[in-house]
């Protein structure tokens, strides 16, 4: 009788895997069937914020390469378009669904911005820079009773809307529409957890809040009155244990005896206690730094800076592109830099502070580029290595805050972070083979249970 008890399940179980391989492979005929997806040009236009909504303005280089006979469209208009999710303030009819229509916003180009190029003779002349972008996005703490934040993810993108339809005779916006990977829209801020460091993807900036805790530590307090901070050391390797074991004493605790989390967050606690001012050797760019514990629904990740009046420019490293298993299109690689006039940018504060640092730390640590470059300015998407493959998407670093310590690195944080487009990476079928997998799971459950049972008499 348990024999045959044990068979039905099995038999069951079999069932009902192939009912759930069988129903995957009829919507993968559907929708081969059904027709792809047209593209189009962006159509949301200009972003206005409601009235009272706290913004940031973002900034973005765009690429020459980005730049085709569809973008000139006046329709277009070769701008720079920027797409978010993960909003309270969204002013169009699918707010609800935490994103609104791809590709976006059009972005505003900046004008009265300058560098120097040559004329036919060789002479040197100062002329408008044409690929200069921005856009006043949300920003965080808009709305604290909700569990949404803000932008906090962001897609750039050439206004177009490429659409699934890959024959350029049925759908020339395909071949036509760029756009970046997603990416963080708010904020970085230093974790200790591998999964939201900027240590990991972003070395040049988690030696910047290395620097500015010095500074801040450094300007709070005197040998007295926390012993070792004046010989703190941002460029130790050491330097996160060093202020951490100085605050702990300072906090009266034993740091030999706290917990890794406690050790790690002592720093933090302290820094609560302190009106810090990093104008002094941040310019202007001060403005953006700030606690993060005492922001609405705070990730309690300390000293951050926002991108505000920062300039997003577009790495063309084929390695760190990402390439939709769903459409096939590439997403760029890139960040956001400081921007210092001219299409110069750096990833310090100020460009004295840059070239200070590039000296002291070496060349390799420190990033610095003009985006007026003709490499990026007058290059071709044909001059460009895109790779074919489909590709998982670089984890991005600390995005916008959260309503606990999770980042959306993990995919929790501000709500999904899967790109809500029709060229996004969005991985199909992922339910079904969830339900796979659960029904085999329910079947070795289904033996085990029946083979113990067998035994035990």
């Amino acid at each position: 009788m348990k024999k045959k008890a044990l068979s039905i399940v099995l038999a069951g179980t079999m069932a009902l895997s192939m009912t759930a391989v069988g129903a995957v492979s009829v919507s993968a005929e559907e929708a081969t069937a059904a027709p792809l997806a047209p593209g189009g040009f962006g159509t949301l236009g200009e972003y206005t914020p409601t009235a009272g909504v706290k913004t940031n303005k973002l900034m973005f280089a765009m690429p020459g390469a980005w730049q085709n006979d569809t973008t000139k469209d006046e329709k277009c208009g070769g701008a720079a378009g920027i797409y978010w999710w993960g909003s309270t303030t969204y002013d169009t009819p699918d707010a609800k669904a935490g994103g609104h229509g791809w590709p976006g916003y059009k972005a505003v180009q900046v004008k009265g911005e300058t560098y120097t190029t040559k004329d036919e003779t060789g002479a040197e002349k100062e002329v408008e820079i044409p690929n200069l972008w921005a856009i006043d996005v949300p920003t965080f703490g808009n709305n604290t009773a909700s569990e949404e934040h803000d932008a906090s993810m962001i897609i750039w993108n050439n206004y177009l809307d490429g659409g699934m339809e890959t024959d350029p005779a049925k759908n020339p916006f395909y071949a036509a529409s760029q756009q970046t990977r997603d990416f963080p829209g708010q904020y970085y801020c230093r974790m200790d957890d591998a999964s939201g460091s900027p240590t990991r993807d972003h070395p040049y900036y988690a030696t910047l809040l290395k620097y500015a805790y010095e500074q801040i530590f450094k300007k709070a307090f005197t040998e007295e009155t926390m012993p070792g901070v004046t010989s703190l050391d941002f460029t130790s390797d050491n330097f996160w244990v060093d202020i951490n074991k100085m605050s702990a004493a300072y906090n009266g605790e034993d740091y030999d005896k706290l917990s890794d989390d406690e050790k790690s967050f002592q720093l933090d606690i302290v820094l609560d206690d302190i009106n810090f001012d990093l104008s002094d050797v941040f310019g202007t760019y001060a403005a953006n730094f700030f606690n993060e514990d005492k922001v609405p629904l705070s990730r309690t990740c300390g000293l951050a800076f926002t991108f505000d009046n920062m300039v997003f420019v577009v790495n063309f490293d084929p390695d760190k592109m990402q390439v939709s298993p769903v459409s096939g299109k590439v997403g760029f690689d890139g960040d956001f830099y400081f921007y210092y006039g001219g299409g110069e940018y750096g990833s310090w504060p100020t460009k004295e502070l840059n070239d200070a640092m590039k000296e002291k730390l070496g060349e390799d640590k420190v990033v610095s580029g003009n985006f007026t470059d003709d490499k990026y300015l007058n290059s071709s998407i044909d001059d460009i290595e895109i790779p074919t493959s489909a590709t998982t998407a670089p984890s991005t670093t600390v995005p916008a805050p959260a309503t606990d310590a999770t980042s959306a690195t993990s995919s929790t944080a501000s709500g999904s972070t899967t790109a809500n487009n029709s060229n996004g990476a969005v991985a199909t079928g992922q339910v079904s083979m969830v339900v796979i997998l659960l029904v085999v799971i329910a079947a070795g459950i289904g033996v085990v249970v029946f083979t113990r049972k067998k035994t035990e008499k």
